[in-house]
């Protein structure tokens, strides 16, 4: 079982011999297995009695100061506490306050008197005149009590004499006011029988007739003898271990006894005295006098009584009126307060005194009562028309200012405020137009911009909280819903048909100062519209790029701030005609909105070629191109999304028109677009412009064509040429019929017509990038084809051996080769358009230098021949048609073309050099004759 643990003790201090309760965990399973208590040091096992497991009630010893209550149990040992005790060492005395109550057991245990007598401590040694010797011969009673203590189930319980205290210590006390003394049946040493108990015996121990046999009976009927040896020995060990403590106790105690005894015989000698006296004549006389003062008494209140009653009633009366009394200063506190109803709930009834109460004194407080009512009228006034304020705080005040002048229309007053309010409000928010005008730096366009915006977030904010609450404020007017029936006035009764005009008037100037602002602040642009698809507007757009940037940062945030704001009027029951122009206004915005949106599309895409970084792509099907195309399409999906959810989208239950169902709108998109695609054209000009103007070779040698690829920043200008004409392939294959559809898609209209035009752009633009390819590569080859024919002073008239093809067709060949490489490692589709042409130049410009050629020698004539059909065997398959043609042409004009044909000579030779050029000839054989793309495909 775990050890005792003592967690309370009641009290918590006090002097020896008090009764203490302790409380706690394990403290026994029963009395038997509860063995030692020590409270500060000091064994109090012999006054305590165990009541349960949590719970013990002793007696405390004289342990001194602070200490612990230790619970010893045979099953849990020795326990532990968390309280502690506090032993005090006052005594109580006849004239001394004690801080600790003396319980009425040990009054009746030590013969106490309730005056606080000295205290007979149990366990304080021998009482006056007793020795050592007398405590050996203890009283019986005494020692049946030490010996066979009350059990728990026993009742009553009695006291029990703590070991140390015998009867003779306690019977002074019981001797000082009584002639006989106190006696035990039987006396200390007789011995009655145990079955002669007396018929009025008692087992109290303080009673004359205790009789220790019964005690017994009563108490320790079911204990063996066994266990009466025990407490026997108990009893013997413990007597033996207090001798002397009697002793001490009274010598310690001595004075405090003595003086005990003299006080009494003094009170005996005083009571005897009295009665010898006749002390109770002058308290008779006394009490008469008294009483004849009382009836004197009594007779002047009656004669006060009826003063009293007419004090009384005019206290009443005073009483009565005690508000009107109080009234202005009641007032004046509560507006202070802001506690306006109770001011109005005062004044009606101060109202209702006036009328039935006429005094001076009454009209006095009347008249600062009127002044206090016309100073609130004023305080209702001005909170009436502060601005903005809610419907609630207007319906209060126009019912406080109603009910203090039932004649007035104080909600008139309230409406034709708040709207002036309003529009000033309104008006506020225009910036100066004129600031627009004077404005030539970006950071003062800027600003412009910004303050517009803040200028018309803030009106859309004040309508959309101000204007709600007034329409409600004009309803409940119309509906008379803002003045109690009972009260209203047949004069403010006949305003309401006359005013219904006045509030369309009123609203109407509202609406419109609203659509002003927001037009002066958005929409005053000033900008030339065109109709065609030309690119007058460019200029415009250029010129205004700063203010453009500006607006397509700020006018998407406006347009959904105003269309939250129409939306909120809108959904209000005004009338038809203001909806209109609310819609009206939305739409103009969007149309603008979806302007500068395209603007900026325009600007940015004409600025792509700044962004072209040569880093090559890999398509399956147009071979390497860079991110320029893809970075087209990217950003006009984003534009698209912005455009959708700014324009586009729309609210039909709310009475928002769709955007293109309105023919300027369908015109300007169609426009828009035309435009943004026409100028991403313009950029592969502007790239081809920076190409031809960079100083690099035109064509660099073969072994360095797979470099190209993969280095961006050592490409050739010839390679970069043919980059630049894939991405515009590219983006006429694919980029532009994804993004027709993605505008068919957000509804765009008009799109075939908008694509049939602009791919006449992009034809154009593909015929000068295809020049400007050809050109570049022609140049060496026009450059170096004369001198190359005529090298070593070669000449068609006196050449007279043919061995083979000459050097200047070789040259031909391989510079075609090196134009088939570096084409084909970007895309094999553009091989045939760039050497068909270049082909054809040089078809061209071979005519014209034999033209020239006034005579050919029988050799000279064969080897013409030869070298114009080697390049037909090798180049056939790269040229075109009529190229070709040209070619067979230029062949038959030489003399003896036919049998120099014919000859084997001519054949082995040829033979020879196809052989010889195999490693050469054999990319020729590949190229495959590839249409132009079509953007609508």
């Amino acid at each position: 079982m775990p050890t005792p643990l003592v967690t309370g003790i009641s009290p918590r201090e006090g002097c020896p011999g008090i009764k203490i309760t302790i409380r706690g965990e394990n403290l026994g399973l029963d009395e038997k297995d509860f063995v030692a208590l020590k409270v500060c040091g000091d064994d109090c096992r012999a006054s305590a009695t165990w009541i349960s497991p949590n719970k013990i009630i002793a007696y405390a010893g004289h342990g001194q100061g602070k200490g612990d209550v230790i619970v010893t149990t045979k099953s849990g040992g020795i326990g532990s506490c968390s309280v502690g005790f506090y032993g005090r060492v006052e005594q109580a005395g006849q004239f001394q306050e004690v801080a600790v109550w003396i319980e009425e057991d040990a009054v009746a245990l030590f013969g106490l008197n309730v005056s606080k007598a000295p205290a007979l401590l149990p366990g304080s040694g021998d009482t006056l005149g007793g020795s050592a010797a007398d405590s050996s011969n203890a009283n019986a009673a005494e020692e049946l009590y030490e010996m066979f203590p009350t059990t728990p189930t026993a009742a009553p319980i009695t006291p029990k004499i703590p070991v140390g205290a015998t009867i003779e210590a306690i019977r002074p006390a019981f001797e000082l006011d009584c002639d006989e003394k106190l006696s035990l049946p039987g006396g200390l040493g007789a011995t009655p029988s145990l079955f002669a108990v007396p018929s009025r015996s008692s087992t109290d121990i303080t009673q004359p007739n205790f009789n220790p046999y019964y005690y017994l009976l009563a108490h320790k009927s079911t204990a063996n003898f066994d266990e009466l040896r025990k407490n026997l020995d108990h009893l013997k060990r413990t007597q033996s271990d207090n001798k002397g403590a009697s002793t001490t106790l009274v010598k310690n105690n001595i004075a405090s006894f003595m003086e005990a005894v003299d006080i009494m015989k003094d009170i005996r000698r005083f009571s005897a005295d009295d009665r010898k006296k006749n002390f109770y004549e002058p308290v008779i006389k006394l009490v008469e006098d008294i009483s004849h003062i009382a009836h004197s008494m009594y007779d002047t209140d009656l004669a006060r009584k009826d003063y009293s009653d007419t004090i009384r009633n005019a206290l009443n009366v005073i009483q009565r009126y005690k508000f009107i009394f109080h009234l202005p200063q009641t007032i004046e506190r509560s507006v202070k307060r802001e506690e306006y109803e109770k001011v109005i709930n005062d004044l009606v009834r101060a109202r209702a005194a006036f009328e039935t109460v006429d005094s001076t004194v009454f009209r006095n407080i009347q008249r600062e009562v009127e002044q206090q009512i016309q100073n609130l009228r004023t305080l209702f006034r001005q909170r009436l028309t502060e601005f903005p304020s809610t419907i609630d705080d207007q319906k209060l005040f126009i019912r406080y200012l109603h009910s203090l002048d039932p004649k007035a229309d104080p909600a008139w007053d309230c409406i034709i405020h708040q709207k002036a309010a309003l529009i000033d409000v309104l008006r506020s928010c225009v910036v100066d137009p004129r600031q627009q005008q004077q404005q030539q730096q970006t950071h003062e366009i800027k600003l412009h911009h910004d303050q517009a915006t803040n200028a018309v977030d803030q009106a859309c904010d004040v309508l959309t909280t101000a204007f709600p609450d007034l329409w409600y404020l004009i309803q409940l007017y119309l509906k008379k819903k803002l003045y109690p029936l009972s009260e209203k006035s047949d004069e403010i009764d006949k305003t309401y048909t006359h005013r219904a005009p006045e509030f369309l008037a009123l609203t109407k100037e509202i609406i419109q100062t609203f659509i002003n602002v927001v037009r002066l602040n958005l929409l005053n642009r000033s900008t030339t519209k065109k109709s065609d698809m030309t690119s007058s507007q460019d200029d415009d757009l250029y010129t205004n790029a700063d203010e453009t940037y500006q607006r397509v940062k700020t006018l998407p945030h406006c347009v959904q701030n105003c269309r939250l704001c129409v939306l909120h009027l809108v959904s209000l029951d005004i009338q038809l005609d203001f909806k209109k122009e609310l819609q009206q206004l939305m739409f103009d915005l969007r149309l603008e909105c979806f302007k500068v949106i395209m603007d900026h599309a325009c600007l940015e895409v004409s600025r792509l070629n700044t962004q072209e970084t040569w880093e090559l792509e890999c398509d399956e099907h147009l071979g390497s191109h860079t991110k320029l195309p893809n970075l087209f399409h990217d950003m006009i999906v984003t534009k698209a999304n912005i455009i959708y959810e700014n324009v586009l989208s729309v609210n039909v239950t709310k009475g928002e028109r769709k955007f293109f169902e309105d023919k300027e709108a369908t015109k300007q998109a169609a426009i828009a677009v035309y435009r943004l695609l026409g100028d991403f054209a313009s950029v592969f000009e502007l790239l081809i412009k920076d190409c031809s103007s960079s100083t690099s070779n035109s064509i660099e040698p073969l072994s360095s064509s797979t470099t190209m690829i993969t280095s961006s920043e050592h490409l050739s200008k010839t390679l970069r040429l043919i980059i630049i004409l894939n991405n515009f392939a590219y983006t006429r294959r694919f980029i532009l019929p994804r993004l027709k559809k993605i505008f068919l898609n957000y509804g765009f209209r008009g799109m075939d017509r908008v694509y049939d035009e602009v791919e006449i752009i992009y034809k154009r633009v593909d015929e000068r990038l295809l020049d400007t390819v050809q050109n570049e590569y022609l140049r060496p080859f026009l450059h170096r084809l004369e001198s190359r024919m005529y090298a070593g002073r070669f000449d068609w008239a006196t050449h007279i051996r043919v061995t083979s093809v000459k050097d200047y067709v070789k040259h031909i060949i391989l510079d075609l080769a090196r134009v088939h490489a570096e084409v084909y490692s970007i895309s094999s589709q553009l091989v045939y358009l760039v050497l068909s042409r270049i082909l054809s130049t040089l078809v061209n410009e071979l005519a014209k230098l034999y033209s020239n050629i006034n005579q050919f020698s029988k050799a000279g004539g064969m080897q013409a021949c030869l070298d114009l059909i080697a390049l037909q065997e090798c180049l056939g398959r790269c040229m075109e048609s009529e190229t070709s043609n040209k070619l067979k042409e230029l062949i038959t004009q030489i003399p003896e073309a036919t049998e120099h044909i014919k000859s084997k000579a001519l054949t082995d030779m040829l033979n020879v050099f196809l052989k010889q050029m195999q490693p050469y000839s054999i990319a020729f054989r590949d190229v495959v004759i590839q249409q132009q793309p079509n953007a609508t495909n």
